[in-house]
């Protein structure tokens, strides 16, 4: 089985936060992208259920 092809995605936060989740990702082993993927993972699994009942008209809905 081949891997899906991964892809680039960019966000903005206020330096101060990405500096203490760089700090803690670095004292935990783990990379910022880990992280990421996970919490982003745990968030779609969590609304892809609640998708067919909730209409999301917010900032990026898609």
């Amino acid at each position: 089985m081949t891997e899906e092809k991964q892809v680039t995605y960019k966000m903005f936060l206020p330096e101060s936060m990405r500096a203490r989740f760089k700090s803690i990702c670095a004292l935990k082993g783990v990379s910022m992208n880990e992280v990421l993927l996970e919490l982003v993972k745990t968030w779609v699994t969590e609304n892809e259920a609640n998708s067919s009942t909730t209409t999301n008209k917010g900032k990026g809905a898609v």
